[in-house]
């Protein structure tokens, strides 16, 4: 069986756009992709409205149908969330970059393997065949949200001076073309409302053993490894309790709030929400 150690998720602001669930030998994090438009839905936040939906579909889908192939599964979860939102929504998109979305990682154990799957920028910390410790995860998403990084270090260079809400809004038109690629060629695949990006998930298999530990975790925390360079993927598998992931937690937000962060650790957020599940396989 698949032991939870720990499935934790922390907002940066009064909405928390991420989740985590676990159904039978399956565990997850949705990392719902914060808005750059108008809601379409009565509520504070489509990405968290879209993460709380994806989650509790998932955990549905699989405990009606346990045995159904993970591509399957997850055209299912984005069929339903698609009817969902169709029923639920207050207006109609204007376009592409404005439909709800998620970044994806999943551990599911499959006839003696731990599957792993993810769609955008989650991440799954495991150890491979020879032993060593390692991120598993990858999409196209890095290399265009790594041309925004480059527009953003151009403008602070040119205007160090410049506010935070300036900043953003020169960023925007970019943000927009960025979201438009979503779930198409050419672009990058996503967990959204279109099922059809099931077909060009990002998977690997390994053969599970007695105690193997997986650590999946949204971007947000992923910051400690691959923003500030604080830890690595054995130092997120060797998190275990409470104490371990506030203690992380606490570093990542002091790393976020100190001075001159935003201009030494670009990113187009300064703050984050950050989520992680540890699991463990037990022999039944």
């Amino acid at each position: 069986m698949l032991r939870i150690d720990l499935a934790v998720s922390a907002g940066q602001s009064r909405v928390n756009e991420d989740a985590v669930g676990h159904y039978g030998d399956a565990a997850w994090v949705i990392d719902g992709a914060t808005g750059i438009g108008e809601n379409l839905l009565d509520g504070p936040s489509d990405a968290a409205w879209f993460a709380q939906t994806a989650n509790r579909v998932l955990a549905q889908v699989l405990a009606e149908s346990p045995s159904l192939p993970t591509l399957a599964v997850l055209r299912e979860v984005m069929a339903r969330c698609a009817e969902t939102l169709a029923r639920e929504q207050i207006r109609s998109a204007d376009g592409p970059h404005e439909m709800p979305s998620a970044a994806f990682a999943m551990v599911r154990i499959i006839d003696g393997e731990a599957e792993f799957t993810t769609l955008a920028d989650c991440r799954i910390a495991a150890r491979d065949e020879t032993g060593n410790a390692r991120l598993y995860g990858a999409s196209a998403i890095d290399e265009i949200e790594a041309r925004t990084i480059a527009a953003m270090k151009a403008i602070l260079r040119a205007e160090p001076e410049i506010a935070p809400d300036e900043l953003k809004a020169r960023l925007m038109p970019g943000l927009q073309d960025n979201r438009a690629l979503m779930n198409r060629e050419g672009g990058y695949w996503i967990l959204g409302v279109d099922p059809a990006a099931a077909d060009h998930v990002w998977q690997a298999r390994l053969p599970i053993t007695a105690g193997q530990r997986f650590a999946l975790a949204s971007d947000g925390f992923l910051r400690l490894i691959e923003l500030f360079n604080v830890t690595d993927a054995a130092g997120m598998l060797a998190i275990s309790n409470e104490q371990d992931w506030q203690d992380w937690l606490g570093r990542l937000r002091a790393l976020e709030g100190e001075p001159d962060s935003l201009r030494r650790y670009a990113r187009v957020k300064p703050h984050d929400d950050a989520s992680l599940v540890v699991c463990q396989w037990e022999n039944d």
